[in-house]
């Protein structure tokens, strides 16, 4: 049998059972040995790699270590080639479709879909005059938004990671259901979400390049700030106005959110950074960001919300935390979500529920 064909006999849907074990079966009577590689933290699975079992009728089971609640991402090696474990739920991450696995958490549903108003998510396809590509964008509009034509709604432009696309807010995030949600029970404002991806190559960059263009070759703050902005504003009913306006992101995208919210406060009243951007332990609050922290009468009047969000079990946590304490010291109060948990989407997911609590109240 060939590779090929073992490949194609990957049989079952993992299950995870009661004590939060996941449990995988493959069909591949000819091959040596298989893998589970844990692409997340080690204890997100509860191991970072495990030895599949193989029984006498050619097939390999594997049931994995407690592993935390959440969506992980992993891969398997068969006979030492990595692939995709077909089926599972793939996802666009780490540059590729990659496989994930969600265990359940028994103490959060705001992420699952529930029975209530839902709101929509739009493909926006545009001519880009920054990268002279065509690019997507994914457009999150409130429920409702189609009934009254007259009602205009503020927007929040959310980014994702790096090695993610613009896919990864509403595929592995569920910002729709948790913004259905939270707008259901009253506890969020309905508004727009903007989503792109924040990976804009400079036109005639070389071609190895041009899926993770970096520093100046990476023209997304151009994008976002000369393009997609006035594109929304005159395609949607938006509240266009500095206050109304909010940007977003995390790990990649955080720091994008902090540089780009930062260095346009004409366009944006609320900034927020959910593992990305100053706190990994070399935060000088004096010269952070063009020294936007070393006014704090003039950043509070600027800026209506400040928020950070980061895992408890991530190495930048302590970081992250020294920063938003110096910032009370100075004057400024940033609000703060910090979950337990690692780099990981349950943590995201959580920051952005706490979040979208507070923007544009």
């Amino acid at each position: 049998m060939s590779f090929l064909s073992a490949y194609a006999q990957l049989m079952k849907e993992p299950t995870v059972d009661s004590n939060k074990r996941a449990v995988f079966e493959i069909n591949a009577p000819e091959a040596k040995v298989v893998k589970l590689m844990n692409l997340s933290d080690e204890m997100a699975l509860g191991a970072r790699e495990y030895n599949f079992e193989k029984s006498s009728d050619g097939k390999w089971t594997l049931t994995t270590n407690p592993c935390r609640p959440g969506m992980h991402y992993f891969e398997i090696s068969i006979d030492g080639a990595k692939v995709a474990y077909p089926n599972s739920g793939h996802y666009f991450g780490w540059g590729k479709w990659t496989s994930m696995i969600e265990i359940p958490d028994d103490k959060l549903d705001f992420y699952l879909p529930k029975k209530v108003p839902h709101g929509e998510v739009r493909q926006h396809f545009y001519d880009s005059k920054t990268t002279h590509t065509t690019r997507k964008c994914l457009i999150y509009t409130p429920p409702g938004y189609d009934k009254n034509a007259k009602k205009k709604y503020p927007v929040l432009y959310l980014q994702h990671g790096a090695g993610e696309s613009e896919l990864g807010w509403t595929m592995q995030g569920k910002v729709n259901f948790i913004l259905d949600n939270l707008i259901a029970e009253g506890k969020a404002k309905p508004f727009i979400v903007v989503m792109d991806n924040g990976y804009a190559p400079r036109p005639g960059i070389e071609p190895e390049h041009q899926f993770n263009p970096g520093g100046n070759d990476n023209l997304f703050a151009d994008l976002v700030t000369k393009e997609l902005i006035p594109m929304i504003d005159a395609n949607y009913r938006t509240l266009s106005d500095q206050k109304n306006r909010a940007m977003a992101g995390l790990s990649m995208g955080g720091g994008q959110a902090l540089r780009i919210g930062f260095d346009h406060p004409e366009l944006f009243g609320t900034v927020a950074t959910f593992s990305g951007g100053g706190g990994r332990g070399n935060f000088e609050l004096e010269t952070a960001y063009n020294g936007i922290f070393k006014d704090a009468a003039k950043f509070n009047k600027t800026y209506k919300l400040f928020f950070v969000g980061c895992g408890t079990l991530e190495s930048m946590y302590p970081g992250m935390k020294g920063m938003v304490e110096s910032l009370k010291e100075h004057g400024i109060q940033p609000a703060f979500s910090g979950p337990v948990g690692s780099h990981e989407w349950q943590v995201w997911r959580v920051n952005l529920y706490d979040f979208a609590q507070l923007v544009f109240k």
